[in-house]
């Protein structure tokens, strides 16, 4: 599991190799195409000889080289389509010779200066993919092609092609290998000592850094539900959190065949994980956690632009979750991995789980007005001290898991995540566009208490909640900050009843 940064697999050090690499190639191309332009000139007994590109998504000629015997000429590197007079001839296939004085105007000929000293000009054009990408000008004095330096002409063409198709692919060959230096490099970003719900996170944010017009979630088991707990800090129209999922959704196909499975959006459909989220559109992969056989959770990465999942870009996603999974193992042997390990035994999700989530949501309304409102706070029973002591020690924590399940705010229709702070005393996390969401969920909650509450044993406690929230505003400084003051609500609460 280690990564050892050693001289053979630094991947600094291989990226600054891969760069001086490039920059060789690059330079031995264009000091192959200075020596075919050279030649040009030579073998077709000309004057002046030069090479300009055709960049058409600026419209500008771009001089590439060039070759001359006069000592009138001076060349600008880049010229818009109409400062030159190849702007007539850019879209030419085909070799065309013009003479200067009848079919081109010798002011049209800038590169020369006091005079214009060319008769002919001949227009070799590059093409590619049916568009011609590259032009060669030949300009003598006293004579154009003659059919005797057609092969001459053929030579340039197929010795042109050549060298570029082979530029390109050692191009691609180095933009290659750069990539999985890259990808290299994410995974050493994984080897940290930390507590599994920042490795979640940081997985998160190194798995967005592939994403153009997306994000990236997590969804894991809690509150006998799967829903969404994290995003990525930088995820673009990612889903609300305590979404819950449907066993229909691409989210629900991975947990149910313990695979990753992919999908295009189409008309909305598949869902990435509710029938509930506002939209759904361009592709999305969903990777289970795997632990040991066991499934933990599942990552999420969507794009509204479905190409950027190469078979290689789900290949590092992927790996990326496997290994973050490894690393969680290590940082802790002592892990239950056949129980939830994002959760207590309760099915409260974690402390850092629900601060990462509040800090997330604090810092996302420092630089944008979010489309939902949040809501963060504390809930709890109104008798405790008088069922602790009736009650015995397995049913005290049977209670807790099944006041978990029924707080749990998906049962009423709101997205949110209830977490664990101290036994009995659990906080919850609210997104929706409802400014009375949580008080209509505690009124419903608080109905299921107005007669005695059965627990899944069969046994009823009398008993009521107590609830104090605060809405999150660009106010508080960090999620110890929020906690401070739901706990200052829920004790003016108490101390009222």
């Amino acid at each position: 599991m280690n990564y050892v940064a050693t001289e053979g697999n630094d991947p600094l050090k291989k990226e600054v190799l891969g760069q001086k690499k490039q920059e060789k190639a690059l330079r031995e191309f264009k000091s192959v195409l200075r020596d075919l332009v050279f030649l040009l000139r030579s073998a077709s007994d000309m004057q002046t000889v030069y090479l300009y590109w055709v960049n058409r998504a600026r419209e500008q000629f771009v001089l590439e080289t060039q070759s001359t015997s006069l000592e009138n000429v001076i060349f600008k590197d880049r010229l818009s389509f109409e400062e030159h007079f190849l702007q007539d001839y850019k879209n030419n296939i085909e070799t065309l010779t013009v003479e200067v004085g009848e079919e081109l105007k010798a002011s049209q000929i800038k590169h020369y200066y006091d005079e214009v000293p060319v008769k002919y000009v001949t227009m070799l054009p590059f093409v590619n993919n049916e568009e011609t990408v590259a032009i060669t000008v030949l300009e003598s004095e006293d004579h154009g092609f003659t059919e005797d330096q057609n092969e001459v002409i053929h030579s340039y063409i197929d010795a042109l092609h050549n060298v570029l198709n082979t530029y390109m692919g050692i191009s691609d060959l180095y933009e290659k290998q750069d990539e999985w230096i890259d990808y290299e490099s994410c995974l050493g970003q994984l080897d940290i000592r930390c507590h599994r719900a920042q490795m979640i996170k940081r997985l998160l944010n190194i798995m967005q850094e592939y994403m153009h017009d997306g994000g990236v979630s997590f969804v894991a088991q809690g509150m006998d539900v799967w829903c969404n707990v994290m995003n990525a800090d930088e995820a673009n129209n990612a889903p609300a959190i305590g979404l819950a999922m449907d066993k229909h959704s691409v989210t629900g196909e991975a947990i149910r065949n313990k695979r990753s499975e992919f999908a295009i959006h189409f008309n909305n459909s598949p869902k990435q994980l509710s029938p509930r989220e506002h939209s759904t559109d361009g592709a999305t992969l969903a990777i289970p956690l795997m632990m040991n056989g066991r499934q933990q959770g599942a990552v999420l990465a969507y794009d509204k632009n479905a190409l950027i999942f190469k078979e290689s870009t789900k290949h590092k996603l992927s790996n990326l979750v496997r290994v973050a999974g490894l690393q969680i193992m290590a940082n802790d042997p002592s892990i239950d991995i056949d129980q939830p390990v994002f959760t207590t035994v309760s099915g409260a999700y974690l402390p850092d789980i629900w601060r990462s989530t509040v800090d997330a949501e604090l810092e996302e309304r420092s630089t944008r007005q979010p489309a939902e409102d949040s809501w963060f706070g504390l809930i709890t029973l109104s008798n405790l001290a008088e069922l602790r002591t009736k009650m015995r020690m397995e049913q005290l924590e049977q209670m807790q898991q099944d006041l978990v399940s029924t707080f749990n705010p998906c049962l009423y229709g709101y997205n949110g995540i209830l977490g664990y702070h101290s036994d009995y005393l659990y906080t919850f996390f609210i997104q929706d566009s409802n400014p009375d969401a949580v008080d209509k969920w505690v009124s419903s909650i608080r109905a299921k208490f107005t007669n005695s509450f059965e627990l899944r044993n069969g046994m009823h406690i009398k008993t009521d909640i107590r609830v104090g929230s605060v809405q999150l505003t660009n106010d508080f400084e960090d999620s110890y900050d929020v906690l401070k003051r739901a706990k200052s609500a829920l004790s003016q609460v108490m101390d009222a009843n």
